[in-house]
């Protein structure tokens, strides 16, 4: 069985604050949408990666996941980035 990959990801932005440093720090969750329209939000690290197949297709994960950062700001939701290349999509 193979999975389906998606045709789009967006990064939201979240930020805490570490247990024994209390330092402030950022990090990502991603959204998922896919050919037929549907959605996966709330998302982390690893089942980013899952569903995008990075163990078989590492280059294209590691440039979406970069694209979709990269146009994420500090705090909140991110725009649209295709999948494999991270370029923005128009809104």
């Amino acid at each position: 069985m193979s999975l389906e990959l998606p045709v789009a990801v967006r990064a939201s932005a979240l930020s805490g604050i570490r247990r024994f440093t209390k330092r402030r720090f950022r990090y990502f969750n991603y959204a998922l949408r896919y050919r037929d329209g549907r959605e996966v939000s709330d998302l982390g690290s690893i089942e980013f990666g899952k569903l995008t197949q990075g163990h078989r297709y590492p280059a294209d994960t590691h440039c979406v996941r970069n694209g979709a950062e990269r146009h994420c700001p500090e705090s909140g939701d991110g725009v649209w980035v295709d999948y494999p290349y991270g370029n923005p999509l128009p809104s």
